[in-house]
């Protein structure tokens, strides 16, 4: 058959394209933290280069302005120190699309394009950290199948083949096919089409057209082109341009991906690329014309609403089970519920409360409709089926910790955490990073009737093994011990009336005690150490990297200062991130002889 011989002749093409990329996947973390069982990242991990750990990996410490625990009884943190002198982007690992970046470029490149048996549409991974595993063979298989049903799509669709690919009849098919690789090539490949790429790109077309004529041809160089590492990476080479010995300028078309894919998750729209071609990302004051001019579109608000669903690892309620005896509401609907009811939050957050830290920490304002209706004390027929109604709970629930999609994501099967709760308030908000448990640890308490949460986890004060380090994350888990393991309000627990006194040790400006979910949430909104974590998780999540402390403390200080500026606007992030050396610049490339 003609696709099968053509294809043979040009997939020793393709591969060559493909094969440098896996050697250069930046290594996934592993998380580790003194608890028993998982706490830390993603739980999931599906689709191409989604195998991502999420905001809870430990990382290499040192985060915004917060180095590592440090012994017991001393500080454990310390601010990052910036030198203004030094322009030091740091690294910047090669990143994979993920999933949904994937798709959403596929789609806004050729239109929609069905992909859901390769790809079902999943939430998305979290960025924080080292956001991709490595590539296996079974990715490849993955990414060759989808570039041969979009190829196929499109040459089969005479429309989207003329919009892509025109050719008058009668005129020079191979011209036509050189200029289709130097404009929807390019936007492809998100650069301008190398002179030198033009003949082995060609290859693939000729290979196609001797048996099959220009649209399979065509075909064959989509198929090459969807499988390169130019497409499925967001390579950056950087310029020639140097502002200091360890700092050259990204291209503008680098800085456009950079931007779209940081806020959109997609490819650069038709505007980004015109300012990448005219020069006007060859500045920083370019670089933040052009992203005010994004956050004024109706996705202006994307970045914030994913960088707080990925926070609080929301895509990990599709897949968290629970145990059916002690939750037996929990199922596909409520489910559902928690993520739209967290989505509902922090969309009013952003759009209604200013979205500022003070409100994403204490809002009383919450979101019900008839399955979560139960939770707070309504009857479901108290709701309207299929829409949310907006209510004020003050001096009970007091926002993002409160959220039952945190307070059952941060919980076990059976019952809720204190543990998980607590260490990702240390991890999370005040971006301390816990000491690795002892090989010694002792198996978790047995849950026993008449014995509560509180009194089971007693011995961690008690056994030196444990209290070294659940000395931090207990006291502060019990303050949201009124949430069961699904975040259901309640008063008592084991037949006992629920003790939710907490306290803080080992920070900077929130040492001491409080009681409950309001007190604990008012505490950390005052927070100076917790504005310089947030700010940091920012970077985090918008750099894909963690922060090193004899590098990034310009970058971070400059974030951490946009946002007290802005009082503490979430939404002052975006424009914060891309004024640093870290977003403006990389590293210089050496090439060894």
């Amino acid at each position: 058959m003609r696709s099968e011989r053509s294809l043979h002749a040009a997939r020793a093409t393709t591969a060559g394209m493909f094969a440098f990329a896996v050697a250069l996947v930046a290594p996934a973390l592993t998380t580790t933290g003194c608890t028993d069982g998982y706490i830390g990242g993603s739980r999931t991990g599906t689709g191409p280069g989604n195998g991502t750990p999420g905001a809870g990996g430990n990382g290499n410490g040192n985060v915004g302005g917060v180095g590592g625990a440090g012994g017991v009884g001393g500080p454990i943190s310390s601010p990052l120190t910036c030198k203004a002198d030094v322009h030091d982007p740091g690294d910047a690992p090669l990143r994979l699309l993920t999933q949904e970046q994937y798709l959403n470029t596929v789609n806004d490149l050729f239109g929609t394009v069905n992909l859901d048996a390769l790809f079902p549409r999943t939430d998305n991974a979290s960025q924080f950290g080292f956001a991709q595993g490595d590539v296996d063979q079974s990715a490849l298989d993955t990414y060759q199948r989808a570039a041969g049903m979009i190829g196929s799509s499109v040459v089969s669709n005479k429309t989207t083949l003329d919009r892509i690919a025109p050719c008058a009849a009668g005129g020079d098919q191979r011209a036509c096919a050189k200029t289709f690789l130097m404009t929807f090539g390019s936007r492809t490949y998100r650069a301008p089409f190398a002179a030198e790429d033009l003949d082995r790109h060609l290859a693939m077309y000729d290979a196609g057209v001797s048996n099959g004529g220009y649209a399979h041809g065509i075909e064959l160089m989509l198929r090459g082109m969807l499988q390169s590492p130019r497409f499925l990476y967001r390579v950056e080479l950087g310029t020639a341009d140097k502002i200091a010995p360890t700092a050259v300028k990204l291209s503008g078309y680098e800085l456009a991906a950079r931007l779209s894919y940081g806020l959109w998750n997609t490819t650069p729209d038709t505007a980004l690329v015109a300012a990448a071609a005219g020069g006007t990302l060859s500045t920083p004051a370019g670089v933040a014309a052009e992203l005010q001019r994004m956050l004024k579109e109706p996705r202006g608000n994307l970045p914030v609403r994913h960088f707080l669903d990925a926070w609080i690892h929301l895509g990990d309620l599709n897949s968290l089970a629970k145990d059916a005896t002690r939750f037996p509401d929990w199922n596909a609907a409520l489910r559902a519920s928690m993520i739209a009811q967290a989505g509902s939050f922090f969309d009013d957050v952003i759009a209604q409360q200013n979205g500022t830290l003070t409100a994403l920490l204490t809002s009383p304002t919450v979101f019900v409709d008839k399955n979560l209706a139960p939770f707070y004390g309504m009857s479901a027929a108290s709701a309207t089926a299929g829409s949310f109604q907006k209510i004020q709970r003050t001096g009970i629930d007091a926002g993002m910790l409160t959220l039952p999609a945190f307070l059952a994501t941060q919980s076990k099967a059976g019952e809720g955490s204190p543990i998980y709760r607590g260490k990702f308030v240390r991890e999370q908000l005040l971006c301390q990073e816990l000491p690795p448990p002892p090989p010694d640890v002792p198996p978790a308490p047995d849950v026993t009737p008449g014995t509560s949460t509180r009194e089971r986890l007693a011995q961690h004060e008690t056994n030196p093994a444990c209290a070294g380090c659940h000395k931090l994350m207990d006291p502060i888990g019990f303050g949201l011990e009124n949430y069961d393991g699904i975040g259901k309000y309640r008063t008592t627990e084991a037949g006992k009336p629920i003790d939710a006194s907490g306290l803080f040790i080992e920070t900077r400006d929130l040492n001491g005690t409080f009681v409950g979910a309001s007190e604990l949430t008012a505490k950390l909104a005052k927070s100076p150490e917790v504005e310089e974590c947030v700010a940091t998780q920012w970077f985090r999540y918008a750099m894909g990297r963690f922060e090193k402390p004899d590098v990034d403390g310009c970058s971070v200080q400059a974030v951490v200062k946009a946002f007290r500026t802005a009082g503490n606007d979430l939404r002052a992030l975006p424009l914060a991130i891309v004024q640093t050396d870290a977003f403006l610049y990389r590293r210089p490339i050496e090439v060894k002889p």
